[in-house]
């Protein structure tokens, strides 16, 4: 039933932007990290066209929100706007910070929409829905596409064997995702 509305809704959501009757926003994207490769403007907008609000130093840490054509809308001493992404490093996550158990292929889907989990926490972005009896409830996984640890908490009827689902804070992040077979690290 779930693949069933998220296929409608993303059929639906295909044909509304083709119409133009909405314009394409911008897509949560998994919060990771970067580095400012040279003093770059901190703007109000994805584009040179809007208000610079701050500055970031050359090496200045920042958490990458989302992006958007070719912009970063990042965290910066409690400020958030927009920087170019030519002038952000993407932090890359080596395997050997973490303790990895095993890899594991898989095809990962993704879905939205709240309400809780089969483990009974709130489902919310970091939030995995496995088959149990691959991947035991409370196994932390990394996944590298998302640079980020998401909890095994959840299951659903089509999640059988080596798929997952992937919990993402919007429709549009869901539909960006679409579906991948992956490799992921399944940490001690």
């Amino acid at each position: 039933m779930f693949k069933k509305t998220l296929k409608v809704t993303a059929i639906v959501g295909a044909l509304v932007m083709t119409m133009g009757v909405i314009k394409p926003i911008e897509v949560d994207a998994a919060t990771a990290s970067g580095t400012a490769t040279s003093t770059v403007n901190l703007r109000t907008g994805a584009s040179t066209k809007y208000r610079t609000i701050g500055k970031l130093k050359k090496g200045a840490k920042v958490k990458i929100l989302s992006s958007k054509n070719g912009w970063h809308k990042v965290k910066y001493s409690n400020k958030t706007g927009w920087s170019s992404g030519k002038y952000i490093k993407k932090s890359t996550s080596s395997s050997s910070n973490r303790d990895v158990k095993k890899r594991l292929k898989v095809k990962a889907y993704a879905y939205t929409g709240g309400g809780y989990t089969a483990t009974g926490t709130k489902a919310k972005y970091g939030t995995l829905a496995v088959d149990p009896k691959v991947i035991p409830y409370g196994t932390k996984v990394y996944i590298k596409e998302l640079d980020k640890v998401f909890t095994a908490e959840d299951c659903g009827g089509g999640i059988k064997g080596n798929k997952i689902d992937i919990y993402m804070n919007s429709s549009s992040a869901c539909s960006k995702w679409g579906v991948k077979t992956i490799t992921l690290e399944i940490l001690k």
